[in-house]
């Protein structure tokens, strides 16, 4: 791979040597300076001087990644959807295996940050690389930190409960069909909603004699990261041994049998979790398992069952 502070540095001349690029912002683990190892890409945010030009030269072009080095692949992204960041990015893999994610932005970035605090991303730690205008001179000061977890309404626990035992009756249907490419996208999609729901228990204040009532919004201490980084340090005993066993080989069995770990595991897990938030657990486990076993029974006749 390449080394990463040459690659840093071919793009901070590259920014110098714009007239586009105000800021460059270093973030994720290098820009925290914890948990780098030899493998870890870099964040980079690129500071634009205008708003609207985040999305003309830069944008969904390949010619000013060569100007840092060789691309082995790239990936432009508009975002700015639902759970999308608001600017567009640009994923660039270079010849050597070393990863850039460059978030291409507007000073409006920085400035709803200067009125309102820190983001979920900065709070985490930056590093600010080179800022031509002194945009990012009034950034609040911070202390490298988690992000607040925000706490899940009744009626998201509610609805993500019911949408994972749904997945659950589905799943027996394909591996009896012997149609295993759906049924392991819908058992994927099982272990989404329990890995949400994990981040729910761990997350949600511990109830206890003397302690204020829960508000909802306000989360635990835990750090649960994003798409299930660092798990196993997060999610505690005797969960975190039971994760292996709701992944699947390509097989009827195999996929059966993670099948019955991940409604095992997430039963255990939504009891806590709801127990903890104060809201209703479902308790499905028993009434699913029962459509499970009739379904994929050894007994069952796919062809004469109409």
């Amino acid at each position: 791979m390449e080394n990463p502070h040459d690659l840093l540095e071919k793009v901070l001349a590259f920014a110098r040597e714009s007239d586009i690029i105000d800021a460059v912002i270093l973030t994720g683990s290098r820009g925290r300076n914890a948990r780098v190892d030899r493998f870890s890409d870099l964040d980079l945010e690129l500071i634009m001087t205008s708003n609207d030009i985040a999305t003309h030269q830069l944008w969904d072009s390949d010619v000013w990644l060569t100007s840092i080095g060789p691309v082995l692949v790239s990936i432009h992204l508009a975002n700015g959807g639902d759970g999308e960041p608001d600017w567009p990015t640009c994923l660039a893999v270079f010849a050597g295996g070393r990863k850039i994610d460059f978030t291409l932005a507007g000073p409006l970035r920085i400035e709803r940050m200067r009125r309102s605090g820190l983001d979920a991303t900065y709070t985490r730690g930056f590093t600010v690389l080179l800022d031509k205008s002194g945009i990012t001179r009034e950034l609040p000061t911070h202390t490298p930190a988690r992000p607040a977890a925000a706490m899940p309404s009744s009626d998201e626990v509610d609805a993500h409960q019911r949408e994972f035992w749904f997945e659950a009756t589905q799943v027996p249907i394909y591996v009896a069909r012997d149609d295993l490419w759906p049924a392991q996208l819908r058992l994927a999609e099982m272990r989404e909603q329990l890995l949400v729901m994990s981040q729910w228990m761990v997350t949600a204040p511990s109830p206890s004699r003397g302690q204020p009532e829960r508000v909802e919004g306000q989360a635990g201490v835990a750090d649960t990261w994003h798409n299930g980084h660092h798990l196993g340090e997060w999610l505690p005993e005797p969960y975190s041994s039971q994760v292996a066993a709701t992944f699947a080989l390509y097989t009827q069995d195999s996929i059966g049998k993670a099948l019955l770990a991940t409604i095992d595991l997430y039963d255990a897990v939504a009891k806590e979790a709801c127990a903890k938030l104060g809201f209703v657990d479902l308790a499905l486990r028993d009434r699913v398992l029962a459509h499970v076993e009739r379904v994929i029974s050894p007994e069952t006749d796919l062809r004469n069952d109409h």
